[in-house]
């Protein structure tokens, strides 16, 4: 995370265009930050836990995950089927 004072600016501005406090538009953008600062690995577990969750099946969730991981804003490699499966599982 940033130091606090490095975000004053964007924290004034989503105050005045949400209409949110600023102790709230803080608590927003530590929350966006925090998401985006989601690393590869985390984010591929985080993610089958919530496939698994919804019913679907291991083989589609690691095809999903790879797809999803290239749109992500983090610098990730691109992982094999087999890589994903070796993240969540060890």
């Amino acid at each position: 995370m940033s130091d606090a004072g490095d975000l004053d600016d964007l924290v004034a501005y989503v105050a005045r265009s949400s209409g949110l406090d600023p102790s709230q538009a803080r608590r927003i953008v530590d929350d966006v930050l925090t998401y985006l600062g989601e690393g590869p690995e985390d984010f591929v577990r985080r993610r089958h836990a919530a496939l698994l969750r919804l019913g679907r099946r291991n083989d589609e969730i690691y095809g999903q995950i790879a797809g999803e991981l290239v749109q992500r804003r983090f610098p990730a490699p691109p992982y094999s089927l087999r890589q994903i499966r070796r993240i969540i599982y060890g």
